[in-house]
């Protein structure tokens, strides 16, 4: 699997002037760019048709290409705390935008999100009769699911008020025809899991950070078992795992990320997608993107 005609960088980490993203990406040599949609200095969505135009051409001229747009919704994100009308109008706008540069992807940051009910682990009670034996089912054993700990209130509370805002979100997806591929610094991917899932909407689909699953602990083929084929976008970052899943951004290839297991699982997945560098994290985005770049591609030949 080779990834080089693939790689895109976030557009912010290499400058906030978007007249200059597509000449340094072209030097990095990586054909993609992820824009945010709203920053301090310049506001995609309020571009008018001409601006657009002109937008467009600026990345023509270095022949680059337009992944996606990106949204990040801030502290209280969809919670109760947040001015949902205004968030779900943000975000309809950057649908608006990210169809009309024939690029239909948005990538959401979702921030607070409820947690998830935790399985408990059930251990099989073992008797004396049955140590030492090796036990083979027979046609009366049953299985049964293990429980799940009880919902907290507040995170129940949260998610009667999620999940219909999801379902306005899918709505609008729909309409602009725009695929919407989510995460969260502020949650736990189990939590962004239980969100997409409960939607059911076919616009929706996981903006994939090795980082968030290392954070979490997750295990990589399982949980690529269970959302490979609703990947839309792959955030490439890397970082050291501290105390208590504390994580330090690092070069990509200098973390712990296992690059070479979480690519054989994305193409285990049948994923074409894009994989944007993101190392805004980083004093020396530019060098670091370089580095990241040309590990990623050089691993992936192999």
């Amino acid at each position: 699997m080779n990834l080089s005609s693939r790689l895109a960088v976030t557009a912010s980490s290499l400058s906030s002037d978007p007249r200059l993203v597509p000449t340094l990406a072209r030097q990095l040599n990586l054909p993609g760019l992820l824009f945010d949609a709203y920053t301090r200095d310049f506001s995609i969505p309020d571009l008018s048709q001409t601006g657009r135009r002109e937008f467009q051409q600026v990345l023509r001229n270095q022949d680059r290409r337009i992944v996606g747009l990106r949204v990040d919704l801030g502290q209280y994100g969809l919670s109760a705390k947040a001015d949902i009308d205004q968030q779900l109008s943000r975000l309809e706008r950057a649908m608006d935008s990210a169809a009309g540069l024939m690029s239909p992807l948005l990538c959401v940051d979702l921030g607070p999100l409820p947690t998830p009910p935790k399985v408990r682990v059930v251990n099989p009670k073992v008797t004396p009769d049955m140590a030492g034996l090796i036990l083979l089912p027979t046609a009366f054993d049953t299985t049964e699911a293990p429980p799940e700990e009880p919902q907290s209130p507040a995170d129940a509370a949260f998610i009667t008020h999620l999940d219909p805002v999801m379902y306005e979100l899918g709505q609008r997806a729909d309409r602009y025809g725009v695929m919407l591929a989510f995460r969260s610094e502020l949650a736990s991917f189990a939590a962004v899991e239980r969100t997409v899932q409960a939607a059911a909407c076919p616009w929706f689909g996981f903006d994939l950070d090795p980082v968030a699953l290392m954070r979490d602990g997750a295990e990589l083929d399982a949980t690529f078992a269970r959302v490979g084929p609703l990947i839309r976008h792959v955030r490439a970052r890397d970082a050291v795992l501290g105390t208590g899943h504390r994580t330090q951004p690092a070069v990509i290839g200098k973390g712990g990320v296992d690059w070479t297991h979480f690519l054989t699982n994305l193409h285990a997945a049948d994923y074409h997608g894009w994989m944007t560098i993101d190392p805004v994290e980083l004093s020396d985005r530019m060098a670091a993107t370089a580095a990241g770049a040309g590990y990623l591609v050089k691993i992936s030949a192999n």
